[in-house]
Order: C-alpha cells, then structure tokens, then sequence
C-alpha cells in the first residue's frame, strides 16, 4: 500500500466491491494526502463503510487503498507507525486529537472576533485595569 498507484476513487460501485475479508485501509483527500488509517477486523466493506460515516472525513474522502490481512490491527498500527515516522511524528489528519477542525478546518465566521454586547449592570472591559481597592 505505499506506492500512490493503488489509490482508487471512492464511488458507490467500490464500496460495494470491497472484499468481506478483514483487512487495512486507508483513505485519502483528492490529491492522495492519508487522512485515515484503519483496521476492518469484520470486513473491508463494513469498515470503510462504518469510517465514511464521520462527517469531517467525508468532506475530504475521495480516494482509498486496501489491503486484505489476517492481522489487520497490526498491520494499520505499522502502517500508522511508517506515516508518522515520514511525517515528523504527526499522525494521519483524522487521528489528531479534534480531527473535525483537522479536516474541515475553521470556518471563517469562528476566525472572526465577535464581540458580545455588554449588559447595562456588567462592569466594562477594562476594568481589569482598575486598581485593586486596599485591604
């Protein structure tokens, strides 16, 4: 699974091809980056299908290789290993602590300061500049 020519794109006939066999995959955004890196111990088609139900991957998902194997949580856990060593000890974009701003990314509204009103009894902004009264 390392070379790029492996990579085949995510269509419904596809997924309906997958073999049943436990295997590893991983899937990739359109210009092949790895966004996901998985074992399917019950079956490559129910485990892509179950990984493509995260909303966050499927914005980005275009493309997947796979692989059929008897150990699959050993072999994605090399896998995982192999990308991080390769990528500065940073693993697969959907395997990052909040993957949904990984993969989607901030929307510009969330860039933007919004600055709540003030209620009329709410001390002002720079009150913190006050000096502490005395003890």
């Amino acid at each position: 699974m390392s070379s790029s020519g492996d990579w085949r794109v995510i269509t419904p006939h596809l997924l309906e091809e997958l073999p049943e066999g436990p295997g590893v995959f991983e899937i990739g955004n359109l210009v092949r980056t790895v966004l996901f890196v998985g074992a399917a111990e019950l079956g490559l088609r129910s485990g892509v299908r179950a990984a493509l139900t995260s909303p966050a991957l499927l914005v980005r998902a275009h493309c997947i290789r796979f692989e059929v194997a008897e150990d699959p949580g050993r072999l994605a856990s090399e896998r995982l290993d192999d990308y991080r060593r390769s990528h500065h000890g940073m693993p697969p974009l959907a395997h990052r602590t909040d993957p949904v701003a990984r993969l989607v990314g901030p929307s510009r509204a969330s860039r933007t300061p919004r600055i709540a009103p003030r209620r009329p009894d709410e001390a002002p902004a720079t009150s913190f500049l006050r000096a502490s009264p005395a003890a």
